[in-house]
């Protein structure tokens, strides 16, 4: 079951400052928020995705001999 999230347990767990989170949207393909009333709020599964995505590239990286 999907679940949304406020702002601050999405930075948490994307492991970022709060700020931090319109710069990845912007720039890291970080899941947009959603509206809730007027709150902003993310979806865990898309966030999840998106850590995943990353733990990826990273071991891609790391498996081709590169370091990260």
């Amino acid at each position: 079951m999907k679940k949304a999230m406020k702002r601050a347990q999405t930075a948490q767990m994307a492991g970022v400052c709060s700020n931090m989170l319109k710069v990845l949207i912007e720039t890291d393909g970080f899941p947009s928020p959603i509206k809730v009333g007027k709150a902003d709020a993310w979806i865990d599964t898309e966030v999840q995705a998106w850590l995943d995505a990353k733990i990826a590239e990273r071991d891609a990286v790391v498996a081709a001999g590169g370091v990260q």
